[in-house]
């Protein structure tokens, strides 16, 4: 027995060994493709951190150049360029990446330009900016107006002789094109956002446009060691295919031999692989740490802007009130009577007063709906004494412009729970602009009970989360229409007339029709959706305009649906 155990113990070690040996080999092939894996799930990461850091990048300074549309927003000033340098003073700390920003009219001379650290630059003052040979800027300029979008030029020399590109940004004031802001940014500028955020020594960046090189670092290697892993597209505000692609060098390729020649244990490279991921672990929890970090910053400084929107808004009421007093008091005769030379500039102090005071409670409304601050008190409304009241408070304004209004709400209408105040700003915002935009015929008020299998697809986004109000499963909903017969809205326009500050051209219109801020249709959507609502348009040019708010019927009285729609009864009143 001790024979046969000596014979077979040489073969019994050598198949321990062997045993041994494949398990150390399986778990150092193992480790190797976790170390691959890592180094690429690194690059990957890195990819999409650099794309994100680069969209964040140019959308800073594409909104920074847009914020210079602001100056041409008063189209009774020229631009001046006082107004121009104190702008670009107080955008520098948020974009300072610019090296040169400048300003165009809308043939394309440069009116104002600043430049910032190029020295034994071209001036651009007085050129037609379309002549530079650089940065293919004739192109950018010509897409630039004809998409009325921002563009960015392909990467190439700057006028201070640096690698680099420009954003151009059209100005365009109620589809009129004003002009340009444009500026150029460096490639060194770009990887310095990168940089700044601490990325690793083994990884590179390449960011490119198409097949052009935008911006690479200095020192990557082309001897074959450095592989790309990880490419990520990045959304450029002008829409242009940009993408970044990550390489990474594999340092560890000879320890990686090491372990191969000599045999290290399976332990060794597990230990390696577990450290790796470990740290990993680690780094991503610093970096979602971050990322909540910013989101806070952002909902902190949103919610300042709109405390800012606010406190100015509140500021601006009492001078108002003081000019609206007075005002008043020169009109009663308080200060002796006006004669006619001094009745006229008066009047014109009091319709700019009360435009001004419009705009401020307009400002003070938008500030209060996007900190969430807006109330409402909710009760039982019938919608025809609504539409009455409404009609004789808006009758002055008819009567002025030599129209006529009528008022279709059948008495068997249901009640609808809803805040009276704010659908009755709804109505009245509805009501001055189908007022401004109809220079002669009529304007009708119709409300009418409609089943949800009859209402518009629009409504279905409710559900969606369009609407800030709880919105149940629906029957029936209450239409309140208010129909013109004015100049009406064009097709394309009809997409925008709800954002804010966004103000359409439908024709020939007079000076009571510029006087709009852009802001009432945007607060009466967002009100009726806080109401569990919605407003609808349906409009043709030159063809009037119908303005639908839908109130949903999930309270109402014991009226039934058949006997609104059987009685049919209306009150039509015409001044």
């Amino acid at each position: 027995m001790k024979e046969l155990f000596t014979r077979i113990r040489p073969r019994i070690s050598f198949l321990v060994l062997g045993v041994t040996s494949l398990f150390a080999l399986a778990g150092l092939f193992a480790g190797d493709r976790m170390l691959a894996a890592g180094a690429r799930n690194e690059a990957v990461t890195g990819a999409i951190e650099s794309a994100a850091l680069i969209e964040g990048f140019l959308r800073v300074h594409a909104q920074a150049l847009r914020a210079i549309r602001g100056l041409h927003m008063d189209t009774t000033r020229t631009l001046r360029g006082e107004d121009f340098h104190t702008l670009i003073d107080a955008m520098a700390e948020h974009a300072s990446s610019f090296r040169r920003v400048w300003v165009t009219d809308s043939a394309g001379v440069v009116r104002y330009e600043r430049s910032f650290g190029e020295q034994n630059a071209q001036l651009l003052t007085g050129l037609d900016i379309d002549t530079l040979s650089v940065l293919d800027m004739r192109y950018v300029m010509r897409k630039s107006r004809s998409t009325a979008r921002t563009q960015i030029s392909r990467p190439d020399m700057t006028p201070s002789h640096e690698h680099g590109f420009a954003i151009v940004e059209p100005i365009v004031v109620g589809e009129r094109f004003r002009g340009s802001a444009g500026g150029t940014i460096t490639s060194d500028a770009i990887l310095g956002t990168l940089h700044a955020r601490g990325a690793r020594a083994n990884l590179y960046h390449v960011v490119m446009s198409g097949a052009d090189t935008i911006a690479i670092d200095t020192g990557l290697r082309t001897d074959g060691r450095v592989r790309f892993s990880g490419a990520e597209e990045v959304r450029t505000p002008g829409a242009e295919s940009w993408h970044v692609r990550v390489a990474y060098d594999p340092a560890n390729d000879r320890i990686r031999a090491a372990l191969w020649i000599i045999g290290l244990p399976m332990l060794g490279a597990l230990f390696i692989a577990l450290v790796h991921e470990r740290r990993q672990g680690i780094r991503l929890g610093q970096r979602s740490a971050e990322l909540e970090r910013l989101s806070v910053e952002l909902l902190r400084a949103n919610r300042a802007k709109s405390e800012f929107l606010s406190s100015v808004s509140h500021e601006l009421r009492t001078p108002l009130n003081a000019i609206v007093g007075f005002v008043d008091l020169l009109r009663d005769g308080v200060y002796g009577d006006l004669t006619a030379k001094q009745s006229n500039p008066v009047d014109r102090i009091a319709s700019s007063a009360a435009h001004l005071w419009q705009l401020v409670d307009q400002v003070l409304d938008i500030a209060r709906m996007a900190a969430g601050r807006l109330d409402l008190n909710r009760e039982l409304i019938d919608i025809r004494t609504l539409l009455l009241t409404v009609a004789t408070e808006i009758e002055p304004l008819i009567s002025k412009q030599s129209l006529s209004l009528s008022v279709a709400a059948g008495a068997s209408l249901p009640r609808v729970s809803s805040d009276p105040t704010h659908l009755r700003q709804i109505l009245i915002n509805l009501l001055g602009n189908a007022i401004k935009c109809t220079p002669s015929g009529s304007i009708t008020l119709h409300a009418r009970v409609v089943k949800a299998s009859h209402a518009p697809r629009e409504l279905e986004e409710l559900a969606d989360g369009q609407s800030q109000a709880p919105v149940p499963t629906l029957r029936r909903w209450l239409a309140v229409q208010v129909i013109d017969t004015g100049v009406g809205i064009a097709e394309k326009d009809i997409v925008r007339i709800f954002d804010e500050f966004e103000q359409v051209d439908a024709g020939p219109r007079t000076d009571s029709m510029r006087r709009g801020t852009g802001l009432g249709l945007a607060i009466s959507r967002r009100l009726a959706r806080a109401l569990g609502g919605e407003i609808t348009v349906e409009s043709e040019l030159g063809k009037g305009s119908t303005f639908s708010i839908w109130l949903p019927l999930e309270v109402v009285d014991s009226i039934s649906l058949a006997g609104a729609q059987e009685k049919g009864e209306a009150a039509a009143i015409t001044q």
